[in-house]
């Protein structure tokens, strides 16, 4: 094992320099402006962030409402599974999303075995020709 001979310290840094002195009074000086600055846009950042925390509750209703009609739709499937509703229980508007989603969990069901059934040709052609 090679121990690393490198030199890892810290280098000390001469407080009495005149370069350390010039970068310090540009960071304070640069510092007071940044500062001055803030207050005068805090007015103006204050109602920007109002306005983006309104879309954004706005946003987060709307996807609830979403999350909800889905989540109601799933839940009547389950039960109409499960037996406990049966389909002269259904209004027509449900028993219409109902179809709806089954013909789309039906598809997407489609989609994934034709991926799979690919898959395994491919393996199957790769190990033949691998023989």
């Amino acid at each position: 094992m090679k121990e690393d001979t490198k030199e890892k310290t810290l280098v000390s840094i001469n407080e009495n320099s005149m370069f350390y002195k010039i970068k310090v009074f540009f960071k304070d000086l640069f510092k007071r402006n940044n500062d001055s600055t803030h207050i005068v846009n805090s007015s103006n950042t204050s109602n920007v962030i109002k306005e983006s925390e309104n879309t954004k509750n706005v946003f987060m209703e709307n996807i609830k409402n979403i999350e909800d009609e889905e989540t109601k739709l799933l839940k009547l499937q389950k039960q109409y599974r499960a037996g406990e509703i049966q389909e002269e229980d259904l209004t027509i508007e449900q028993t219409n999303s109902l179809c709806a989603l089954f013909d789309k969990q039906i598809a997407t069901l489609k989609k994934s075995n034709e991926m799979r059934r690919q898959r395994i040709l491919d393996y199957k052609r790769k190990v033949q020709t691998d023989s």
